[in-house]
Order: structure tokens, then sequence, then C-alpha cells
């Protein structure tokens, strides 16, 4: 028996249903591609259609999804209706499992940063409000040593510290999507900076003036 390429098969229907009908309504296209005994095939094919299996692949969803509601949640809810369609495009791209929190939010911020500079995701608030989740995902979840490694975090701050750039006033942003509420129209834009605090026990949040801004990021003992 093939167990490496039966497992595969079972596991990649149990995580998309395109890939469990394209079994389904051309089973030997997929088995060709393995190497697969008679009972083997015989076994897939009847798994894949039996009722069953579509309460497994929602089971699967929504243990994939919750990393990304519970460090995302408010650019999930920001993406509202298209969430659905990225995240099975994602999830195709993606079909190895990551439950570890900073890991699939990275990985997720990542996938929607590339669909935003592709053109196929166009929206205004979802760019700035990912990078604020995704900032504050890395100082909840990293030590102070573990930031001050990476080469992505902005040197001249402490490692605890983050200041994150705005097109949007985040504020009235920020405190619509929390409430579940869209984005207020006719929002200020222009070049707007908050400062993420998590030295402490609680995040300390705080709109910067352009001379602060410019100050904290050019010395490390402006805070």
């Amino acid at each position: 028996m093939a167990l490496d390429a039966f497992q595969d098969i079972f596991c990649r229907m149990i995580a998309s249903s395109d890939y469990r009908a394209r079994l389904i309504d051309n089973p030997e296209a997929e088995f060709d591609q393995h190497d697969l005994d008679a009972r083997e095939k015989r076994r897939l094919t009847a798994m894949a259609s039996h009722p069953g299996m579509r309460i497994n692949t929602a089971i699967h969803r929504a243990n994939r999804l919750t990393p990304l509601d519970q460090t995302l949640p408010l650019t999930c809810f920001l993406l509202g209706s298209r969430l659905g369609a990225l995240l099975d495009r994602y999830w195709h791209c993606n079909p190895t499992e990551n439950l570890q929190l900073p890991a699939e939010c990275a990985r997720f911020a990542d996938f929607i940063v590339g669909e935003l500079h592709s053109g196929r995701l166009v929206d205004p608030f979802v760019g700035e409000v990912l990078a604020f989740e995704r900032a504050c995902t890395e100082l909840r979840f990293f030590s102070a040593e573990e930031l001050a490694s990476r080469t992505e975090t902005q040197p001249r701050l402490p490692a605890k510290v983050r200041v994150l750039h705005f097109q949007h006033d985040p504020e009235p942003l920020l405190e619509a999507l929390s409430e579940l509420k869209p984005p207020p129209e006719n929002l200020a834009e222009g070049d707007f900076h908050l400062a993420v605090d998590a030295r402490s026990d609680e995040a300390v949040f705080r709109l910067l003036d352009p001379v602060a801004a410019a100050a904290l990021l050019g010395s490390r003992n402006a805070l």
C-alpha cells in the first residue's frame, strides 16, 4: 500500500472541496499522479463521495480560520464578503497548516499584501489595518530579545515599540472596526503615525504629531 500517497490524497480531500469534486468527476486523472493500487483507489473514491466529508472540510476550515480570527479580526471584518474567496485562494496556495498564531498571521498577511500589490484586491484601508494587527501580534507573542533579532523591525526604536504609518486617521478607523462597524465616511487623509508601546503588560497606543513621530523614529532615547 502506498501509504504516503493515500494519506496525501485523503488530507487534500478534506482541505479542499474543489479538489474533492475533481476527484469525484475524474478520479483517474488524480490517481495517475500517484502509485496507488485498485483497492486504495476504490476506498478514496468512496470517501470522496461520502456526505461526511463536507463536515470534515467545515471543521478543517474552522480550525484554520481560528488563528486568523484571533490575530487579524479587524482585517477579517474589513474584508467582509471577500474573505471567503481570499481564504480559498490562500488555503489552495498554502495547503500545509500552521496553527501557531504569529506564524499563521504573518503568512496570511504576506498573502494579502501580495493580493493588494497584484491588484486582485482593492481596498483603501486593508493594508494599514493589516500592518497594525500584524505588528500588534508580533509585539504580543515575541519577546524583546526575539523582536530585536528580527531584521524587519524598526532599528531605532525599543524592541517592544512600533510606529505605524496610516494614510487615514487611525483613531476613528480602528474604533469603528473594533465595534464591527464599517470605516466612517470622509475619514481624514494624510500622514498619520500611531505609536504602539508594548513594554508593559497592557499595550499603549498614542497618535503622534509630525514632530513627535520624527523624534521617535530618529532617536532610540525618544521614549
